[in-house]
């Protein structure tokens, strides 16, 4: 299994450090950050980032929206420092109900429910999905270019099935995370999806992205990634 980020190490000057603990649910050991735990007046945010990022997404975005929630934020399975599921790339839990289920349990354990979630890209699908899947209920549900839509024409044919492979492929991982070590190549991919972000949220991605663990983890999800049972399901 490739080598995964370590928390006293790598995790020694992640944003909001100190609102980081480690839970045990669904199988996992998950990283998660939690604010204004003690006002529970206050309604629950749950903030679930896209593929490939992490808690650190929210770095910005957590100091405005404390004052008028709680929030829980986490790491998807397999990335960051929440655990690759026990099945590797192939598990179930790598997949959109997978995933909207893990992160049921794990709520389940901390006992929380959201009032309001908030999901970037792939992570606005699975608050989407959790609330199809009547795993939660929110008053809302804000979606940051969420990615709903399977993609069309000759790409959408060819991006499953070659995430699969990649991710099967035990080199692969390696060799994306070597080569995203490098900063030019960090900056094309960035730029490649259209974000402009500023020096400390590019040293974060790339840390990221240069552990071949995160990146394993980051094309399994893709791998098993399908919309169209989704896009189905969407009034």
């Amino acid at each position: 299994m490739a080598q995964r980020l370590q928390w006293d190490i790598d995790g020694q000057d992640w944003p909001h450090r100190q609102a980081s603990s480690f839970v045990q649910a669904a199988g996992l050991r998950w990283h998660v950050q939690r604010f204004g735990t003690g006002h529970e007046q206050l309604p629950l945010a749950l903030l679930i980032h896209g593929t490939g990022a992490s808690t650190h997404s929210w770095r910005g975005l957590i100091p405005l929206l404390t004052p008028y929630f709680r929030l829980l934020s986490l790491d998807l399975p397999g990335h960051a420092f929440t655990d690759m599921p026990a099945g590797g790339p192939t598990s179930q839990q790598l997949s959109l109900p997978g995933m909207a289920q893990a992160i049921h349990t794990l709520m389940s354990v901390l006992g929380l429910s959201p009032a309001l979630v908030i999901g970037h890209s792939a992570g606005a699908a699975i608050g989407v999905r959790m609330c199809l899947d009547s795993l939660i209920a929110p008053k809302l549900v804000v979606s940051v270019n969420g990615a709903f839509l399977p993609l069309g024409g000759v790409a959408g044919q060819l991006f499953s099935p070659a995430a699969r492979l990649m991710s099967v492929l035990p080199f692969i991982p390696q060799v994306f995370s070597w080569r995203a070590a490098d900063p030019a190549v960090l900056q094309r991919l960035v730029d490649g999806t259209g974000s402009k972000l500023d020096a400390t949220g590019m040293a974060l991605y790339g840390k990221l992205v240069s552990n071949p663990g995160h990146a394993a983890g980051a094309l399994a999800m893709m791998a098993n990634w399908d919309l169209k049972a989704l896009e189905a399901k969407l009034p």
